[in-house]
């Protein structure tokens, strides 16, 4: 009985939703070009307008693949005989930092590029190929436009690439991994490094729109040793990713052979100075009064190394104060910081206005310049701009058995949020961070050594103490790209080894 009763209302239900479907059908094809959307006028009335929907009328040989790829395309309904252009959502990224001091975070642009122009057949098609543009990977549209205006659209994923050089060596032979298409997006944006099950660091390419080097240098026993390399936006690899919403993403793996014998680079030393990103922090101009020259015979260089200052177009006969600026303080101590002066020497002017003055760099700061102001009883005729870079003071001893405390000293530290700390690991495991700033520039600590007997690398890192924007973690871990994606103050990496003996 109940059975029966159900019969009539279901059939009713699928009667009507069989009208339903052949309405809808007569509608779609009625409004195939076209969309409603509602705005509000300036009367606050609720209006609707109409405009053209966007045709699914791009052909492409496939759907996804690798920068400088090739790809084939078909286009069909445009105006026969009529220039075409094929466009790309091409995107730009950055660091935003604000006042010499906060990191704020990454910042990307958008805006469309022409991938390729041509002139639709009699029958409203056009084909043609073009290559996967440099830059950032991740998910894009291209747009078929006409007398400036879009008519369809397509996807098309850009797929992250990864090599490794060299893949074998000895203890303290420099790994450099080579990297195109890494994403803006917030999932793809920041990828992490381990080495044999540790982790070691941060791998970005934002202020490079993808294309990244990340260096470490190989550790442990002669053999192989794993490194692999995943997404991971919390700080940490993202590793059952398969699991995870973008399923499809790479997952590199290489295998480093350790071979007999020493690198050189196993020797203690800074590395050169990096490019900063994003054009580093932006300094204030320099003031100079009317016809005043300032020259440094070196724009940077380590504590205690001499330096000769020379002017010129200062007042005649008279004594110049020589100020150095510099800052002060804590961040964590509840008690602030600021900007404070000393005065390095007071020089006098011969008889046309100039002079000279050897000095060595002051044990100061590191991280972003100092500026030297040129001063008479408080007025400043001119200034200078001097850089304090990193330097290796002690490491001692630099042998001994399992157990020994390496004591190390490193003088140039800097100050600001993307500065102020270097990011320590211990054969490609990370152990911690070290802070300038209260110390004003020296980071003085010990390690423990461990391991096999053989060598072992103690290696700092350029990194990012804080930022503001949260949407990716990249704070407090060693950057691995400091070399290329590192931002404001170009802070190179110090490499250093100890040799565990029995």
């Amino acid at each position: 009985m109940k059975q029966r009763k159900l019969k009539t209302p279901l059939l009713t239900i699928v009667v009507m939703m069989s009208l339903m479907l052949i309405a809808c059908s007569d509608k779609e094809e009625q409004a195939i070009n076209e969309q409603q959307t509602s705005s509000v006028n300036d009367n606050g009335e609720k209006q609707e307008t109409t405009q053209e929907k966007l045709l699914n009328n791009i052909t492409l040989s496939k759907s996804r693949g690798f920068v400088r790829d090739e790809v084939t395309f078909d286009v069909t309904n445009l105006q026969a005989n009529q220039p075409v252009e094929l466009v790309w959502n091409s995107i730009s990224g950055e660091y935003v930092i604000e006042d010499l001091y906060a990191v704020i975070g990454p910042k990307f642009t958008e805006k469309e590029i022409i991938l390729q122009q041509g002139t639709a057949d009699s029958t409203g098609k056009w084909s043609g190929k073009f290559t996967v543009p440099e830059g950032f990977g991740g998910d894009f549209t291209l747009w078929v436009k006409q007398e400036d205006k879009k008519i369809g659209q397509v996807g098309y994923t850009v797929d992250p690439s990864f090599v490794m050089e060299p893949k074998s060596g000895p203890v303290g032979t420099e790994i450099t991994i080579k990297m195109e298409g890494l994403g803006w997006s917030t999932y793809m944006r920041n990828w992490q490094l381990t080495y044999d099950n540790k982790y070691t660091g941060l791998i970005t390419g934002i202020s490079t729109n993808g294309t990244a080097e990340a260096k470490i240098r190989a550790a442990g026993s002669v053999g192989e040793h794993a490194i692999r390399l995943r997404t991971g936006y919390l700080g940490m690899q993202y590793i059952n990713y398969l699991q995870s919403p973008y399923p499809d993403k790479p997952a590199p793996d290489f295998m480093f052979t350790i071979t007999d014998g020493v690198a050189p680079t196993i020797t203690n030393h800074v590395e050169v100075v990096p490019v900063a990103a994003s054009n580093g922090a932006e300094m204030p101009k320099l003031k100079q009064a009317e016809g005043v020259k300032v020259e440094l015979s070196k724009n940077e260089g380590i504590v205690d190394e001499p330096m000769t200052l020379t002017s010129s177009g200062l007042p005649k006969e008279t004594e110049i104060e020589l100020i150095w600026n510099t800052m002060k303080g804590s961040r964590v101590s509840g008690n602030g910081f600021g900007e404070e002066t000393t005065v390095l020497g007071k020089v006098k002017t011969d008889e046309k206005g100039d002079l000279k003055h050897d000095f060595k760099v002051p044990d100061d700061l590191g991280g972003i310049p100092h500026r030297l102001d040129l001063a008479v009883e408080g007025k400043v005729y001119g200034q200078a701009y001097l850089r304090i870079l990193p330097s290796i003071v002690d490491f001692s001893p630099k042998s001994g058995p399992v157990g020994t405390k390496i004591t190390i000293t490193i003088k140039g530290g800097g100050w600001t949020e993307f500065d102020n700390a270097y990011y320590l690991t211990y054969d490609n495991a990370y152990t911690g961070y070290l802070c300038a700033f209260n110390s004003q520039g020296d980071l003085t600590f010990d390690v423990i050594a461990t391991g096999d007997i053989g060598y072992h690398l103690i290696d700092l890192y350029p990194g990012i103490y804080k930022q503001q924007e949260k949407e990716t973690d990249m704070t407090l871990i060693p950057q691995l790209t400091y070399s290329t994606d590192h931002p404001g103050s170009a802070m190179p990496a110090i490499r250093l080894a100890f040799e565990v003996i029995k």
